[in-house]
């Protein structure tokens, strides 16, 4: 810290003056920065997971409704890879299923796959089904 010297007469008198050094502001501005960036990726992390956990819960309710939807209305679905857009919340998602024969044959199991969109190649979702085939 630099003191000036002051002249009361023939005497030097050193006074002291109060504040901060620029180096030591520079260290607190950098301090200050590290944290301010370690709360803004924190808050990003937050927001990137909040809409992830959206999406995923969209696109159970999504393969639930289809699960659901052929067994209210009964349907025999065939065996093979269907695939079909749905539109939910305001968006078009992508369902595949895939129906396969059991050992039992008034059962087939059904695995429902909810993907964001056409292109994506990991599920958001999956879920499996068995749908029971009552004669009338």
């Amino acid at each position: 810290m630099f003191v000036p010297v002051v002249y009361r007469g023939k005497t030097p008198v050193l006074k002291q003056q109060g504040g901060f050094t620029l180096i030591e502001i520079v260290i607190a501005l950098l301090v200050i920065s590290i944290a301010l960036a370690a709360v803004i990726s924190t808050t990003t992390h937050s927001v990137d997971s909040g809409a992830h956990l959206r999406n995923k819960t969209i696109a159970l309710w999504v393969a639930q409704n289809y699960i659901n939807d052929t067994v209210i209305h009964k349907k025999w679905p065939d065996r093979g890879e269907v695939k079909e857009q749905v539109t939910m919340n305001n968006r078009v998602w992508m369902v595949r299923t895939d129906i396969i024969a059991t050992a039992n044959t008034n059962m087939r199991r059904m695995d429902v796959r909810v993907f964001f969109n056409a292109r994506d190649t990991e599920p958001l979702i999956s879920l499996t089904a068995y749908i029971n085939h009552l004669p009338q």
